[in-house]
């Protein structure tokens, strides 16, 4: 009975602390979806305009000569983009606590939404059709649901702070918060993982 009232009530803090955090913050959310989706198309726009997209896609974290060669499939690639998303879930985490850096974020967010639009353009730009369903079913809604993840995280833990600055308490408890957002970057990350290995374009296309 005592677990089931604390899951209530973690339940209830968290979804508290979610709505009041849009509320709060609706200009901001927007500015933020509007800035990481221009950045995106940024990045589709410099793929498809580079002069040696080859050259460029071997600048990428994961050289994309490999896309297709399993290693992006494997464990070394998994760890590489959970260390990824763990670092910039870290920086964001600490830029929550301090207020009068907070627009950093946006940069953040802005940086990863640019990568991702010219790696989505390059795997395109590289493998052609048959790399198309990989690119749109698994890369583009894992990558999208991230970027949504990250700026709805960064949202809540700065109004969860700017509640406890102000009023001494918070509805959520802040570690376990935080703790919560690394377990669903490392769920999406494996989710995407999962998907790309028996859902894989390529694979499907030579069948």
């Amino acid at each position: 009975m005592a677990k089931s009232y604390k899951m209530q009530a973690l339940k209830n803090g968290l979804k508290f602390s979610c709505q009041s955090a849009i509320r709060a913050n609706k200009i901001k959310i927007i500015i933020s979806f509007a800035l990481v989706l221009a950045a995106i198309c940024a990045g589709i726009v410099v793929a498809i305009k580079a002069k040696n997209a080859y050259e460029l896609g071997r600048l990428q974290d994961i050289n994309l000569q490999n896309f297709y060669d399993g290693f992006v499939l494997s464990s070394s690639a998994f760890f590489l983009r959970c260390f990824s998303l763990f670092l910039n879930l870290g920086i964001l985490t600490a830029l929550a606590f301090a207020p009068k850096l907070s627009f950093l974020a946006n940069i953040l967010f802005a940086y990863r939404g640019y990568l991702f639009g010219l790696n989505f353009a390059l795997i395109v730009i590289f493998y052609g059709i048959g790399s198309i369903f990989t690119a749109v079913v698994i890369v583009l809604p894992c990558q999208i649901f991230t970027l949504a993840f990250m700026i709805m995280y960064f949202l809540v833990l700065t109004c969860i702070n700017a509640n406890a600055r102000k009023y001494g308490y918070c509805e959520t408890n802040k570690f376990l918060f935080i703790l919560i957002g690394f377990l669903i970057l490392f769920a999406i990350n494996l989710t995407e993982t999962l998907l790309l290995i028996f859902l894989n374009g390529k694979v499907i296309m030579v069948i």
